[in-house]
Order: structure tokens, then sequence, then C-alpha cells
């Protein structure tokens, strides 16, 4: 019969590497904590600042390696090289396909190349993994107008300014 002692210490250790096996992102309190604090934005200047703290922590993966393949992967985009990009992104999708962000820059890079379809595909994964995602939210809004569809438009928008409220395209509805 095993005492007491021995079985509080197995108990500890079993909780403990249940506890270390559970997937925690390092970032997602600052994260809670940065939309909170854009969601309470004094100004847009506080929000701009917000905002940018947000997409840093998005293109953080928690990995080396798919971090400096994203970074390729905008080098990429940013020179027009779309397919270039796309190449990239696939292989960050392979290998960390709940990285949010890589679906939301491939779903840019789709609609660059007018593949609408495409990209409200990817944003949706998107918006799976990170529900909060004001980007992926107001590129949905863009398709939508350019597929003559302003209520959908409007009710993207309406569901991106729940979590940024100073965000740039809420202007394309000034009523709002």
């Amino acid at each position: 019969m095993l005492s007491s002692t021995i079985k509080c210490n197995f108990l500890r250790a079993f909780l403990l590497l249940w506890f270390l096996s559970i997937p925690v992102s390092a970032n997602s309190d600052s994260l809670d904590q940065l939309f909170l604090q854009l969601k309470n934005a004094a100004d847009v200047t506080e929000a701009r600042k917000l905002e940018n703290q947000i997409w840093k922590n998005w293109f953080e993966s928690g990995d080396a390696e798919v971090d400096a393949l994203m970074q390729a992967a905008m080098k990429k985009r940013r020179g027009y090289d779309f397919n270039g990009a796309l190449e990239i992104l696939n292989q960050i999708i392979e290998m960390k396909p709940d990285y949010s962000e890589v679906w939301n820059q491939r779903a840019t890079v789709y609609f660059h190349q007018q593949e609408y379809e495409k990209s409200l595909w990817d944003i949706a994964a998107t918006l799976e993994l990170e529900p909060r995602h004001f980007g992926s939210m107001a590129g949905r809004a863009v398709i939508r107008l350019y597929q003559s569809k302003p209520a959908l438009a409007r009710q993207n928008i309406i569901e991106a300014i729940k979590f940024h409220p100073y965000l740039k395209e809420k202007d394309m509805f000034p009523d709002l």
C-alpha cells in the first residue's frame, strides 16, 4: 500500500506533466490584454499603436523557422511575386496549420490575385483560429464590396469594429 506522501507526490508529478503537455501560446495573455486595451482606446493614435502591437504578436508563430519563412513570404508579396509568396505560405501551412496569420497572409495574396473565393476560404480558416482577427474581417468586407454585396460587407465591418473600434475600413461606411 502506498503512503499518502507518495500518493501526493505521484499526483503532483502527474498533474505537472499533464499541465505541461497542454499547448499554451506564450502570447495569449498579452494578446488578450492588447485587445482589451484596443477596445477601450481613447483615440485613434492610441488604437494604431495597439493595432501595431497586435499585428506584431500575430506574426510571432513561436517557431523561428516558421517566422523566417513568413518574413520571406512577406518580402515576395511586397515585391509582387505572389506565386513565390504562395509557395512559401503553403509550406508554412503544412508545417504549422494552426498558425492563424499564415492563413490570413495567404488570403491576402489570393485577394491580390483576384481569387476572391480562395481568399474567403482562407479568411474563414483565419477566423476559425483567431476569431478576433479584424484584418481578416476587414478583408472579407472589401471582397464583399467587390462582389457587389454591400450588406455582407457592412456586417463584416460591424463585427470587426467590436474588436477594433478605430478600424480604417470603417470609413467605407460613414454612418458607422
